[in-house]
């Protein structure tokens, strides 16, 4: 009979791309019985020989929410689980008082992170802080070993736990999922594409403001943006309707609903350039975007934020520049040159495929992070 492993979700849905995608698929391909709990999702299906015994949480308190994931696992009965929250290792460790089994803390989130502190405000927000980074140390202490996501989320475990195995498991995509559309120099037509929450912190502002700009000056083209997306609040999409009611005539902003996975990867690489232009506020500098890599995949040049957590990631940035969100003005020129100057434009859409294929595809991690699944004992 082959090994049993739980990928554990309480913050991911059951088809959530890092786990199903890659981390679940990997590890049937590789002969483990896998299965997947999310308690963000009623789903309970077979898919691709990977169980998914997931149950909606939403009106479930915290001690209810463990009790069902333990139910779950004690059917299906593991050796192994691997964890993406707190709360899942938790509910995990009251498994393992009865059961044996090794337990994997997936970290790829800022625990807290400011969408947690959000609504608290002066000592009340500086007292949830530090309650949350000990429930987050709590889950390292009962967590056999890591995964890591990225760097900066990584140095405080591996400073605190430096006896427990760990290893580093980055957001790079397998390179099968991704169409790759011919690469042609930039004509009349010249699409854009962002993908994400559609807010200010997001950058959605700076995009929209430095392609009007772009399009101010050069009037004999058409910019058309494409947003895959969703308004997280009313005021969000109140915001972005003042931000393009003053485009010209020759700036096109179409907004697409979030899709599944899949179709996402088949449609993104239709497009000229990709945009993020986050905000620049401490955890967005010190976390690593995860489509970076898919446009990477695409083999297109972007325009992204300067991120230390993509700095260190990539030491060479020739595919693309990173700048700062708020100089519209500066990303307004970075597009017209590109327009100007297609030999740049072609050389960076082919470094990032480049670069993609040589280091940052799923190919390229998928051997170690199968190696530590095995030698977990």
């Amino acid at each position: 009979m082959s090994e049993k492993i739980v990928l554990l979700n309480v913050w991911h849905n059951s088809l959530d791309d890092r786990v199903f995608y890659h981390q679940a698929k990997s590890l049937s391909k590789s002969g483990y019985e896998v299965q997947i709990i999310s308690t963000k999702d009623d789903t309970i299906e077979v898919l691709d020989n990977i169980s998914i015994n997931s149950f909606s949480s939403h009106q479930l308190t915290r001690s209810d929410k463990i009790k069902k994931i333990i139910e779950n696992l004690t059917v299906f009965s593991p050796r192994l689980i691997i964890c993406d929250s707190p709360l899942a290792v938790f509910a995990s460790k009251s498994f393992k008082k009865t059961h044996p089994v090794k337990i994997i803390y997936d970290i790829t989130e800022w625990y807290p992170s400011k969408i947690q502190l959000q609504y608290y405000k002066g000592v009340h927000k500086i007292f949830r802080f530090f309650v949350l980074l000990l429930v987050n140390f709590s889950a390292g202490i009962k967590s056999d070993s890591f995964i890591f996501g990225e760097y900066y989320k990584s140095i405080a475990f591996r400073k605190i736990f430096f006896w427990k195995k760990h290893i580093k498991l980055p957001y790079f995509p397998e390179t099968g999922y991704i169409r790759y559309y011919p690469l042609e120099k930039i004509t009349s037509d010249i699409n854009f594409l962002y993908s994400g929450k559609i807010t200010a912190e997001k950058g959605i502002d700076s995009v929209i403001g430095a392609i009007k700009l772009a399009g101010l000056q050069c009037p004999d083209k058409q910019f058309r943006l494409k947003i895959i997306g969703n308004f997280p609040h009313t005021e969000d999409q109140t915001l972005f309707n003042s931000w393009i009611s003053d485009v010209t005539d020759n700036v096109h902003v179409t907004v697409i609903d979030t899709m599944p996975f899949p179709e996402f990867c088949k449609t993104i690489g239709n497009t000229h350039l990709f945009f993020d232009l986050r905000k620049r506020d401490f955890e967005n500098i010190h976390c690593l975007p995860i489509k970076l890599f898919y446009y990477l995949g695409c083999g297109r040049p972007v325009i992204y934020s300067d991120l230390k957590a993509i700095r260190k990631e990539i030491k060479n940035i020739n595919f693309g520049y990173l700048c700062n969100p708020a100089d519209v003005e500066s990303i307004a020129w970075l597009i017209v040159n590109y327009i100007k100057h297609p030999e740049t434009y072609i050389e960076h859409a082919s470094n990032a495929l480049e670069i993609y294929k040589s280091a940052y595809n799923w190919k390229a991690i998928e051997k170690g992070f199968i190696s530590f699944v095995e030698n977990q004992g």
